[in-house]
């Protein structure tokens, strides 16, 4: 059902699908979706929820692997979540583009995944020592990341959504670590020759 759910509403849109619409591509019965719903919102938010307890915990270890400085930490956690959203493209269109269109609920999701995020990236910056940043930079920071990976997925460009690591990276860092400091700062360092 969340797999049919997900699916219509990456090709639809959110309002235009209906629970009829989710019980004939399931191919089950109208009395077992709400035997496990209440609503297609309900269904909606089920598989939203899951979909970010799955990314925040790949992200999450992708960003506490090994010892490197905050920076590789930033970009090994982002290539996570692009790896995350491009492994499924119909999850990311209906997580990331449609979340949006359920209304003052899915904002507030929206929101709380952002914030959820920049814990991981408060964590981070604590492990790495440096001085604490304003009040909700991380927020702000985090917010900017989500509307531009909301663009892409929307546009469908890049086509490949790994490609935008590099950008998402640059634009991460120079809030936290300054110019000078992105892409490089980011960056594997070369292989030993």
């Amino acid at each position: 059902m969340l797999t049919a759910a997900v699916e219509l509403i990456a090709e639809r849109g959110y309002r235009a699908v209906s629970v009829a619409d989710i019980v004939k591509r399931a191919a089950i019965a109208r009395a077992k979706f709400y035997a496990n719903f209440s609503s297609k919102e309900d269904c909606f938010f089920v598989a939203y929820d899951r979909a970010v307890a799955e990314a925040l915990s790949l992200v999450g270890a992708a960003c506490r692997r090994g010892e490197e400085p905050f920076p590789q930490r930033i970009r090994a956690g982002l290539a996570a979540l692009l790896t995350y959203l491009a492994a499924d493209p119909a999850r990311a269109r209906a997580c990331v583009v449609e979340a949006s269109s359920v209304g003052p609920a899915g904002e507030e999701r929206r929101d709380r995944t952002i914030g959820e995020f920049a814990d991981l990236v408060r964590a981070g910056r604590g492990q790495a020592g440096e001085p604490g940043p304003p009040e909700d930079l991380e927020e702000s920071v985090l917010g900017g990341l989500y509307w531009l990976v909301y663009h892409a997925i929307l546009n469908g460009e890049p086509k490949n959504l790994d490609d935008l690591l590099p950008g998402l990276t640059e634009f991460a860092l120079i809030s936290f670590v300054g110019p000078g400091e992105g892409p490089e700062a980011a960056a594997p360092p070369p292989p030993a020759g």
